[in-house]
């Protein structure tokens, strides 16, 4: 069963941030009633939800999915197998382009097959902090291990039962009086909040990460500066990416110190991350490397740091950041 409705873009709290044409499309695959997909539609910033599917015809969370603008496609295995299902979705998939698929509730195993053909584009959440409980009753598990918390875990998805690389986490405290059903509730809730922050970190490149950090800061704006996206607070630089600069070949984002000695320490301490940057080192800037695996908590702290050093007394007098 396909709807061929036409898909909106889906960027609500992020338009300022990402166009339609520069998110990633993504196809979201449920069984039921989809609370976790509507979490991911609801919230997206930075992805677009192209494709709802669903091994469940009727699975209630397609007709939500209809109702808020959304192509579906839905086909139960019964009668022609678990194959043909996955062959079909993944044929949809690739009609609509899809470059990652995140798994909301769906209840069936993936094939090697299916996985193979998405490798390294399938994300899931799974109701445990892994790789504690991975399968089924992880709440109950919990309870009678006596943990102090529990929580939920984005990764990606292997062939390995939830197995595969931990993208983020939400840790929940266990109660005094809890059964599995109250912290089920609790750690849904936590879902509906982790979900979609790792997937539009998951799809984001790393300048649409520094836009939505960089932007979100009181009165900040990016304009080109030297063929480079440079963000501004109140006229004054504070963060600048530099992609290849002038043929240096490094991927990075510029940031104000404290001055020389900040600078020299930061670079001494860590000279993997940091380095004193072409034309604003001399004024006591450094550059934070992006490329592999960048630690985002510390580019961050760096970008709100430098905004604070560019940033206006009006605006620190009025609770800064």
């Amino acid at each position: 069963m396909v709807d061929n409705r036409d898909e909106p873009a889906h960027l609500r709290g992020g338009e300022a941030l990402f166009s339609a044409a520069a998110a990633k499309r993504v196809a979201i695959l449920i069984s039921g009633r989809g609370s976790n997909m509507m979490a991911l539609i609801e919230q997206a910033r930075g992805y677009q939800v192209v494709l709802v599917a669903s091994d469940t015809p009727d699975a209630p969370g397609l007709a939500w999915a209809r109702d808020h603008g959304i192509a579906t496609f839905a086909l139960s295995p019964r009668g022609i197998g678990k194959p043909a299902m996955e062959g079909a979705i993944l044929a949809e998939c690739t009609r609509r382009d899809v470059q990652v698929i995140a798994l909301a509730g769906y209840m069936r195993l993936l094939s090697p097959g299916f996985i193979a053909a998405m490798r390294g584009s399938i994300v899931n959440i799974h109701p445990s902090l892994l790789p504690l409980y991975k399968g089924l009753d992880t709440h109950a598990r919990a309870l009678a291990a006596g943990d102090p918390q529990a929580g939920c875990s984005v990764h990606l998805v292997t062939e390995e039962l939830d197995g595969g690389r931990v993208l983020g986490q939400s840790r929940v405290p266990i109660e005094p009086g809890d059964t599995p059903d109250t912290l089920a509730a609790r750690v849904l809730r936590a879902e509906h909040a982790l979900y979609p922050r790792i997937l539009a970190e998951f799809c984001m490149t790393p300048l649409d990460r520094i836009r939505s950090l960089a932007l979100q800061l009181p009165e900040s704006e990016e304009r080109e500066s030297h063929g480079q996206p440079t963000f501004f607070v109140a006229g004054k630089q504070f963060a600048q990416v530099r992609d290849d600069h002038h043929g240096d070949g490094r991927y990075v984002v510029c940031v104000r110190t404290g001055g020389a000695d900040e600078q020299a320490m930061l670079i001494e301490a860590a000279p993997n991350t940091y380095s004193r940057p072409a034309y604003l080192g001399p004024t006591g800037w450094v550059a934070v490397d992006l490329s592999g695996d960048p630690d985002w908590a510390l580019v961050e702290d760096r970008i709100a740091h430098s905004w604070e050093l560019a940033a206006p007394a009006r605006l620190l007098e009025a609770g800064g950041r």
